[in-house]
C-alpha cells in the first residue's frame, strides 16, 4: 500500500531532490516508502498531546507537499483560493466536507476557520484513500481520541507562506 502512495505522489507532484541520480531533472524527488515510514514514526514520537504535527516534504511554486499527523480533531476550515489533495497513510478518520462553517473566523492566507460544520457529507478516510477538497469548500477530519490519523497533504494553488 505504501508503494502505491509513493507512486501516486510522484505522478501528482514535482519532487524534492534528484534522488541520488545525476540524470534526474531539477525539481524531481522520490519519497520512497522507507522515508515516509521514517518521517511518520518520528511524527508519532513528537505528537504527544498535540492536535497536529507535520513535516514539509517540499514547497514549490503554487503547491506544497506535507506529511501530517493529527492526534485530535481541530477546527473546521475553508480555503478561499486553495484546494487540497489528501492521501491516507495510517489510522482512520471521519472526514466531513461541504455544508457551512459554524462561527466562521477569517484567518491569514485567505482562510477561514469555524467551530464545526453544519450539514456536509461524512466519509470514512483510511490508508490508501484519496480525497480532493475543492476551493472554498468547508472540511474537517474528525479524529477518534487516542487514534491518530496520518496523511499526505498536497496543497494546490497555495497562498504564499510567510
Amino acid at each position: 500500500m505504501r508503494t502505491f502512495i509513493v507512486l501516486l505522489l510522484l505522478a501528482l507532484t514535482p519532487a524534492l531532490s534528484k534522488a541520488g541520480s545525476p540524470d534526474a531533472p531539477e525539481g524531481f524527488a522520490l519519497w520512497n516508502s522507507a522515508q515516509i515510514k521514517e518521517v511518520g514514526d518520528r511524527l508519532e514520537k513528537e505528537l504527544g498531546d498535540k492536535t497536529i504535527v507535520y513535516e514539509t516534504l517540499g514547497n514549490y511554486k503554487g503547491h506544497s507537499v506535507y506529511l501530517v499527523l493529527r492526534g485530535k480533531t481541530s477546527f473546521a476550515e475553508y480555503h478561499e483560493t486553495e484546494s487540497d489533495i489528501q492521501i491516507g497513510v495510517r489510522g482512520t478518520a471521519t472526514f466531513i466536507v461541504g455544508g457551512e462553517l459554524v462561527n466562521p473566523e477569517k484567518r491569514p492566507r485567505k482562510q477561514q476557520r469555524g467551530s464545526a460544520i453544519s450539514g456536509g457529507a461524512k466519509f470514512t478516510f483510511s490508508p490508501g484513500d484519496i480525497i480532493h477538497v475543492p476551493v472554498a469548500v468547508p472540511h474537517v477530519a474528525i479524529i477518534e481520541p487516542g487514534k491518530p490519523f496520518m496523511y499526505i497533504l498536497i496543497k494546490l494553488d497555495e497562498e504564499p507562506l510567510k
